[in-house]
């Protein structure tokens, strides 16, 4: 009786050494004589393909590592800066100097390209600022360009990434090209609430996935001097 040759598919294979993990073990010899055409390297064995496979991994564990110690690196900057920024905003003694520390330090201490700082008032009188440098701008809280920030100022929250080319319009006018990546501050819908936004021309400078903590208390911490410095006003 002559041989009964079968075709044996890729499937069948796989299906096999699936039932039978400890195969290749037992066969030293077959496993060792294992090729892969398919590489840029030309043919390799089992064995270099898995040391290769465990260097790829362990390679990218790293990159992963060394991205999570920056990041704290940089969070640990950040709550050291916030931190500072603070304790000079508290030691201000009126809105003039509040508003000026505020402007003046985003800059030079949080290498802020451009900061925008909008303040919303309600009702029909405005209320008068001090004159300071810096982008700062009163709107009215029923402003209809505001619609375009419905999104961030009902988070009650930072949201730090890329702006949609109205909203860098109205928060930075003719600087607006030149800012790719925004950490915006909302400072709530209350009297002397506002939207604080601290710009970058780097557009990985500010990223969703950044925290948020340290800035939200600067947005408090800046909000209650406000407020403070507004009642101010309005009682003398």
């Amino acid at each position: 009786m002559g041989n009964t040759q079968q075709s044996v598919s890729a499937e069948q294979v796989s299906e096999f050494l699936r039932q039978h993990t400890d195969f290749l073990i037992d066969q030293p010899d077959l496993l060792s004589e294992l090729e892969f055409d398919n590489t840029p390297e030309g043919t390799i064995s089992l064995a270099q393909r898995q040391r290769q496979q465990l260097r790829q991994k362990n390679q990218h564990l790293h990159e992963q590592l060394h991205a999570l110690i920056d990041n704290a690196h940089s969070n640990a900057a950040l709550q050291q800066r916030v931190h500072q920024l603070c304790l000079r905003l508290m030691d201000c003694q009126d809105m003039h100097s509040l508003l000026a520390t505020l402007m003046q330090q985003l800059q030079q201490e949080f290498s802020a390209d451009e900061v925008s700082l909008r303040l919303f008032y309600s009702g029909d009188q405005k209320p008068k600022l001090p004159t300071v440098e810096g982008n700062i701008v009163e709107m009215h809280a029923d402003d209809s360009q505001l619609k375009a920030f419905d999104h961030i100022l009902g988070k009650q929250q930072p949201v730090c990434g890329r702006l949609t080319k109205a909203q860098k319009q109205l928060l930075f006018g003719d600087k607006a090209d030149e800012v790719h990546s925004v950490a915006c501050l909302p400072l709530g819908h209350e009297p002397c609430a506002g939207l604080l936004a601290i710009a970058s021309s780097d557009a990985n400078r500010f990223h969703a996935d950044m925290g948020t903590e340290y800035l939200s208390f600067l947005g408090e911490v800046f909000m209650r001097l406000l407020r403070r410095f507004c009642h101010g006003q309005n009682d003398s």
